[in-house]
This record gives structure tokens, sequence and C-alpha cells, in this order.
């Protein structure tokens, strides 16, 4: 999971994290573009999500990724995960197609290269004010997290490089800050990764329950030996410990594993068997570290396509 954490770290460019916080400092405007078109039907283009149903979610690189995917996998995915840098403005191209498509936005604010400590100190709360206001601008319902997987070592505000402390005053700032300029639509959805040997106590960094909606899990296979209960059980056991909240498996996937397919059975029969898990998300991505993409690997892909059908 580390050099995944690495990845998504490269991923956001050294440029355009001096750019966003250039932007910040300078109180650019978050919103691009007008009022998006949310409310505005278009079943006609869209996979519309199973009302009712557990949450199907994709962490792709676009809406475009998402509806492949959907095709190749026979669902009609529910939530789409966004990964943006913190500092970068909120454009209504990122969510208004998902919008209206009946898809929930996730979106994932990551501070890389940015103080927590500046964050909790009210350094950026000019960039936040305008964010929330973009968010009550769109007029729906969209899921934010922040700083995510922070009881791994991998990333700067994780354990190991930021305190715990400094952790949880951060959050609750920016929980406090946007939820004042965007009112209650947002679904605050704080993420860890599954605790392994080395990992930092799930509960230091929990921001308190009326800081949080969802429970966010990410955890990944290592051998072909790994199921449900061997790489998201554990995190849940972690996570009860400190709240009941609802939990959405927010990022998995399999990559050069062998058994994909016997992990994806145990992912959906472990999710369906344990009680507040709203879903599933998978990281259909690839990257240096791997290809995590579920078309790629045929018996995994068949096994979603059986699974996800059967998903309740």
């Amino acid at each position: 999971m580390s050099a995944l954490g690495r990845y998504k770290t490269l991923a956001a460019s050294l440029a355009i994290t001096l750019i966003a916080t250039a932007a910040v400092l300078a109180g650019a405007h978050v919103l691009a573009g007008s009022r998006p078109a949310a409310a505005r039907p278009r079943a006609q283009a869209c996979a519309r999500a199973r009302q009712g149903m557990p949450y199907i979610g994709v962490a792709a690189v676009s809406l475009k990724g998402l509806h492949q995917f959907g095709a190749a996998t026979g669902t009609r995915p529910g939530l789409l995960v966004i990964y943006r840098s913190f500092g970068t403005p909120l454009s209504a191209a990122d969510v208004a197609p998902d919008l209206a498509c009946g898809i929930l936005p996730l979106l994932q604010l990551n501070p890389y290269g940015v103080s927590l400590t500046a964050i909790a100190a009210g350094r950026y709360d000019a960039y936040l004010r305008r964010y929330g206001a973009a968010l009550r601008h769109l007029g729906a319902r969209v899921a934010l997290s922040f700083a995510p997987e922070a009881n791994g070592r991998w990333y700067s505000w994780g354990c190991g490089h930021t305190p715990a402390a400094v952790y949880v005053a951060a959050w609750r700032h920016i929980h406090d800050v946007i939820t004042r300029a965007a009112g209650r639509r947002i679904i605050w959805v704080w993420d860890v990764n599954s605790p392994f040997p080395g990992s930092c106590s799930v509960g230091d960094r929990w921001p308190g329950a009326s800081y949080v909606d969802w429970v966010g899990l990410d955890g990944y296979p290592q051998t072909g030996e790994d199921t449900f209960a061997t790489v998201l059980a554990p995190a849940i056991v972690a996570v009860r410990a400190v709240t009941n909240k609802p939990v959405l498996i927010a990022e998995t996937g399999v990559s050069r594993v062998p058994g994909a397919a016997a992990f994806v059975q145990s992912l959906f029969a472990g999710a369906e068997d344990t009680p507040g898990v709203i879903g599933v998300t998978w990281f259909e991505y690839t990257s240096p570290h791997g290809d995590y993409r579920l078309e790629n690997d045929p018996p995994a892909l068949a096994e979603f396509r059986r699974e996800a059908r059967n998903y309740h």
C-alpha cells in the first residue's frame, strides 16, 4: 500500500501544488464555470445508480472511465472517487456530470505540500470558505474526504510526520469552515488504511462523531491468500472501537496478485455480511506500481460481474 501512496503523491505534481498554493494565498475563485446543470436529467446518457442498494463505486480517471468500468463489469456505479490536491479550485466540470447521472461524487482533498498546522491556524480559510460556497452552489449532496490514510506513514500528514493532535485539529477546522459556507449537504468521509505492522492507531486520529458521517476504508491484498477477512475486517474492528458510523470500502483492488477472483468473491461476501458496510469501491487505475483495472484480469472481472449483480 505504501507504493500506492507514493504513486498518488507523485500524481499530484509539484508544479500543480505550487500553482494551487499561490491561488489559495491570492484568494482565487473556487468554482470554475457557471452553475452546473445538475438538476437536468440525462437518463439516456447516464449509468444511474441502483436506488436503495449498497454503493458500487469506482475510483477512475474520469466520468468516461466510470462508464467504461460500468460497461465492463455490468454494473451501474453509484459513486465516483475524484482525487484533488488541497488548494485546487472546485470545478463544476468535476462533479456536475456525476450529479446529473445520479452518481455521488466523493471528492478527496489531499494536502500535498501543505502544513496541517497552518490549516488548523486558519491560514487557508479564504480557500475553504470559497470551496464551501462552491459546494453550496451545486445544490446537491457531495461526499468530501480530507487527508486519507493518516494511520499510514507514506503521506506527509500521516503518522510519523504529523502529530495526531494536529491532524485532528486540521480536520475539525476544515469541517467547521466548509460547513458554515456550504450548509449540511456534505457527507464527511474520514478515510483510514487497513492496519498493518508499523501503522499507527486508528483511534488516535479520529476527529469525533460530530465531524464524520461515514468512515472510508482502504485496503489491498498483498498475496493470493488474502481475503476480506485478512485485508479489511481488521480495519472494521479498529474502526468499531471508536465509532458505529457507516463504513464504505473506499479503495480496494488487485494488481499482480494471483487468485484475484477469489479476493473479489470474498470482498462482496464480506461486505454483505458485515453490518454497517454500505458499499464497495474499486481502484480502477493503472500506475507504475501495478495495473488495477479489472478488464485486464478476465477471471476477476467475471467474478466481479457475478458478485456485483447479487450484491444487496
